[in-house]
């Protein structure tokens, strides 16, 4: 098209709208008139394009600029969704009762429902590889306030369940409080190879508001197990009852090998046992091994023949055992209980007098024992109930019933009278028993003939009754030479004794070694004692906090382990630092067992 300047453009015939080719370019127009061209209401002058009178729009894009005047725009309610609208004020938002999420720690927010959920645990739920020291807490999702009720810290039974309390923390003393994080700090380390069971009661945690609790959660977690060695010293090895492979002598520990033995889960003061002349031992991976003298089947081995290193007894769910005088007693992760050995005063709990057992024959059908012990010809043993029973021997009432005659043997469990929940372990001598409570109370009960039943009274005087030892702060307790004399702890970490001092073995080098105490003495002053056990039939032994093991009492076969036979009648350091011992009950060998960590 040529250009072409002209006051007005109409199409051919001189009216209607013209059309233009793309790229046309009108330049100098005064008006245009009222044409239509772009739509209703739209008018193109010299001035622009003028647009008025839109009062609705279906839908609305890009961007708008320039004025916009108030009352242009009207958004209902449906165009972003219910309860929202859009005028000259800005953007309105009414009536919001639920939302599933939101960031940020809520802290302004009032009126919204919301819950109180874990992100993290410390330990991490199941986790069987803890440290010891390890700290304890629970992250939250929101900042957390502390409620009420006690954040508890138990050992777990085999079932999974808390079992003995090992500490109670709290909520708003001794549990801290960060954020959103909730930590306990337990008073001392925790025990290598123990499975803990945790729990956060209901309303220990609040939100911020106060208005919105924690719902509660408990689980078990397991600390990561030692490299754990044993050694052996003294005794005759008449039977190879150290285990050493051979029958030579020792004064002075010797290693068994081996770096995964343990003392067995249930022993609340760490310690062991083993029995005549022979022991069994379990390992982390939880089989059990025995060795020694082997002439009731008390190895467990389907025959009667001796090992002088040990060999293992079939299975691999052993969680504790105990070792008497010719008999054995040991429980499955199960809650099985399982005996083998001599029979002849009912210790196989067959119900019934058979010579003996030379491999494991399970004790009636319950699942739910938790710990056994035992010496001499009998056990006892706790379920995870809290009740308390015994089997075989009862020659003095040792076994607290009183229903039963003195003499008269059990061959079946019976039950003794009380509450023995959370106790903190138990002691059996020759003929006596000792058992201390959840409370830190200790009760005896059994023979007396040289006073080891702590009662300050005339010796003799036998109880088939558990009778208590004045006190409430009593820790471990242990019968030594053959149950006529005791050692314990308090929570003080002061250490006792009392019975028959034969040889020294009180510790207490004032006292004639004829005397007989029957009321507790202090042993010297220290208050770093922290667990006690036997060496021999007369001698005793215990282990400070720090690790440090110290022997005294008689010493004719090198039982004291000072690497001579002389006798001490006060504590004496065995060189090294340990965590477990045990001797034999009896003066038939004097070998004792103990377990060092590495």
């Amino acid at each position: 098209m040529s250009e072409v300047r002209v006051n007005n453009i109409v199409d051919f015939g001189g009216k209607g709208a013209p059309t233009f080719d793309n790229g046309a370019v009108i330049s100098g127009v005064s008006s245009l008139g009222n044409q239509a061209k772009i739509g209703g209401n739209v008018t193109i002058t010299s001035g622009g394009i003028n647009v008025s009178g839109v009062t609705t729009a279906a839908t609305l894009s890009g961007n708008l600029t320039g004025d916009v005047n108030a009352g242009f725009l009207t958004a209902t309610s449906t165009v972003i969704g219910s309860g929202v609208t859009i005028n000259a004020g800005g953007l309105n938002i009414t009536g919001v009762v639920t939302a599933t999420s939101f960031t940020g720690d809520g802290s302004t927010m009032t009126g919204v429902a919301m819950s109180i959920s874990p992100l993290a645990y410390n330990p991490d739920v199941n986790d069987g590889i803890v440290t010891t020291g390890t700290g304890i807490g629970i992250t939250f999702d929101h900042r957390i306030l502390a409620g009420s009720g006690n954040v508890t810290l138990s050992i777990a039974t085999n079932a999974g369940a808390a079992g003995t309390t090992v500490e109670n923390f709290g909520v708003g003393s001794s549990v801290t409080i960060a954020g959103r994080r909730a930590s306990i700090s337990p008073s001392s380390a925790l025990t290598y190879g123990e499975t803990y069971h945790i729990s956060y009661p209901s309303g220990a945690f609040t939100n911020t508001s106060g208005d919105v609790s924690y719902v509660g959660t408990a689980y078990t977690f397991g600390t990561k197990s030692l490299a754990v060695q044993l050694w052996a010293w003294g005794g005759d090895q008449d039977m190879g009852e150290l285990g050493l492979n051979n029958r030579t002598k020792y004064s002075s520990p010797i290693q068994i090998p081996g770096t995964t033995w343990s003392s067995f889960r249930g022993d609340a003061d760490g310690l062991m046992d083993v029995g005549r002349e022979n022991s069994q031992f379990n390992k982390t991976d939880g089989t059990l091994w025995a060795w020694g003298l082997n002439n009731s089947g008390q190895l467990g081995q389907n025959s009667r023949t001796y090992y002088s290193s040990p060999v293992q007894i079939p299975g691999t769910t052993w969680t504790g055992k105990v070792s008497g005088r010719g008999q054995s007693a040991a429980i499955k992760t199960d809650g099985t209980l399982w005996a083998w050995g001599r029979n002849d005063y009912g210790q196989c709990v067959q119900n019934n007098t058979t010579p003996g057992y030379s491999s494991p024959v399970q004790i009636g059908s319950d699942t739910n024992w938790d710990y056994v012990n035992g010496k001499n010809m009998g056990c006892l043993a706790t379920k995870t109930d809290g009740t308390l029973w015994f089997w075989g021997q009862n020659e003095f009432g040792q076994y607290g019933n009183p229903s039963i005659a003195h003499g008269v043997s059990r061959s079946s469990p019976t039950q003794v009278p009380g509450d023995y929940s959370n106790h903190k372990g138990f002691s059996i001598g020759g003929n006596n028993t000792g058992v201390i409570k959840s409370d830190s109370t200790l009760w005896v009960m059994g023979q007396n003939n040289n006073g080891q039943l702590g009662q300050n009274g005339p010796v003799n005087t036998h109880r088939s009754s558990p009778t208590q030892i004045p006190g409430t702060t009593w820790k471990a307790v242990t019968f030594i030479n053959s149950g006529a004399c005791a050692l314990a702890v308090k929570t003080d970490g002061t250490l006792w004794a009392w019975g028959d001092n034969t040889n020294g073995n009180l510790g207490v080098p004032s006292l004639a070694e004829t005397a007989k105490r029957s009321s507790p003495i202090q042993v010297g002053s220290d208050t770093t004692w922290d667990k006690v056990g036997a060496t021999g039939r007369s001698a005793a032994a215990a282990i400070k906090t720090d690790g440090t093991l110290w022997t005294w009492g008689q010493n004719n076969k090198g039982q004291l382990g000072l690497n001579d036979k002389v006798l001490r009648s006060s504590p004496t350091q065995v060189p090294g630092t340990w965590h477990g011992i045990s001797g034999t009950y009896s003066g038939f060998s004097d070998s004792v067992m103990a377990l060092r960590s590495i």
